[in-house]
């Protein structure tokens, strides 16, 4: 959860020159751009939005392969981050703003692609647009809103709920009906996890 988390300075600021890692070098002269973390934050975005153009194309396990994987860097990113000491809040602000990205862009194939109801997948996005907009404005502030556990969790059912539906879709079958069942009770919880942290959110910056 904290992996990527910074305190407001990148972890090699107030360390001696002569005491940097090699990663730390390369962050510095590169004013933190390129970093382990911030490599596989991209690599992760590639893939997803290979398996998106998979998913237009109706290849929609490969697609669904492809996606699963460039989500996993999104864990990898912060463990790398982490170990490699090259945290920093350019690589959170860049880690969280991925994250959206790979949401909406998901999001607006799965209308394009017919893979779910318009009208769940506007619900399921609602609460996400609403966090985003909130550390929007937090940012033009100049205050910084860390992503939350209950935010985390939130997003990780979204995308439980999403590749459930390109499995629905993939299988095109009525007998389906107890994982579509569990599948909308997912997206639920994402729904109101996604509220529940807006207005936490809400209430911090208040």
């Amino acid at each position: 959860m904290n992996l990527h988390r910074s305190n407001n300075k990148p972890d090699w600021s107030g360390i001696r020159p002569d005491e940097y890692n090699y990663w730390q070098m390369v962050a510095v002269k590169t004013n933190g751009i390129l970093t382990p973390g911030n490599i596989a934050t991209m690599v992760g975005l590639g893939l997803v939005m290979i398996g998106l153009y998979m998913i237009i194309n109706q290849q929609y396990w490969v697609g669904m392969v492809l996606i699963i994987v460039g989500r996993l860097f999104d864990l990898v990113d912060g463990w790398l981050a982490d170990v490699t000491q090259t945290k920093s809040p350019l690589g959170e602000l860049l880690d969280a703003a991925i994250d959206k990205v790979e949401t909406f862009f998901t999001i607006i194939v799965f209308y394009v692609a017919s893979i779910a109801l318009w009208w769940l997948l506007t619900v399921l996005l609602l609460p996400h647009i609403w966090i985003t907009y909130i550390a929007w404005t937090a940012r033009c502030k100049n205050k910084q809103l860390h992503p939350s556990r209950i935010g985390k969790i939130s997003m990780a059912a979204l995308w439980v709920a999403l590749f459930g539906f390109i499995v629905l879709r993939a299988l095109n079958t009525s007998s389906v009906d107890i994982l579509a069942v569990m599948i909308y009770i997912v997206s639920a919880i994402s729904v109101g996890l996604g509220i529940y942290t807006a207005i936490g959110y809400i209430t911090n910056k208040n």
